[in-house]
């Protein structure tokens, strides 16, 4: 099974090289303790093998490269997996999208042959602790298997998809989208709507249920534009 969270987040002020690791440390730090998760994280670097974190503790020769890929162009891509690089199990990835804003940033965290732990309240309560970083401001966070979205399994193009679990920062009531499986009111942050307590994005039955769930929160009117986060 392949997992995908992905999500978009504003900065309040423009982020230096140590606030964007630091955060990215932060992060990492809440992933669940699978047996798969490393201690030591690598940038994917053109020519060399750069140590990004390890053990919770951030390389200063990574900052200088984050320096000078903020100093070079105002959009920048920070990728960061374990020692196998091509092959790693776990992958994080940064973009900032200046085009739209400064202080906005796209993070995609991708999951590969996970078999175990990897339950709907693992990754609902990974994404209620995600919202704990208090320097990210979230527009949405997705969870989808199996590329549902990038295989255009979804109802609407131009808008977010549900996938498996879809956060929302606003108040969603269960009566809204009563095809979801579960609605989840996270208290003072928004919304995380479930689709099915399992979900693969291969599976006719599990699509259908997302879509439902994606027709019902667009006719409410709170199924977002992408443009529009």
């Amino acid at each position: 099974m392949f997992f995908k969270i992905q999500c978009v987040f504003y900065r309040e002020r423009k982020a230096t090289a140590q606030e964007i690791l630091s955060e990215l440390n932060k992060f990492i730090s809440l992933i669940p303790a699978w047996s798969v998760k490393p201690e030591k994280w690598l940038i994917a670097h053109p020519s060399k093998t750069m140590v990004a974190i390890s053990n919770q503790a951030i390389d200063e020769e990574a900052i200088t490269y984050v320096e000078s890929m903020m100093s070079l162009k105002k959009k920048f891509n920070l990728v960061l997996a374990d020692e196998s690089k091509d092959d790693s199990i776990l992958t994080v990835w940064l973009m900032n999208t200046p085009v739209i804003s400064d202080n906005r940033y796209y993070l995609t965290f991708t999951i590969s042959n996970l078999h175990s732990d990897n339950g709907k309240n693992v990754f609902s309560e990974f994404i209620r602790s995600m919202l704990t970083i208090s320097d990210w401001n979230f527009k949405f966070i997705l969870l989808d298997t199996e590329q549902y979205k990038q295989n255009r399994k979804c109802v609407f193009h131009d808008r977010l998809s549900v996938g498996w679990m879809l956060y929302l920062p606003k108040l969603i009531d269960k009566t809204q989208v009563p095809s979801a499986s579960e609605v989840r009111v996270f208290d003072g942050f928004g919304t995380l709507i479930i689709s099915s307590d399992t979900f693969d994005g291969n599976d006719i039955q599990d699509i259908i249920v997302a879509n439902n769930v994606e027709i019902e929160l667009s006719e409410n009117g709170e199924l977002p534009l992408i443009y529009d986060v």
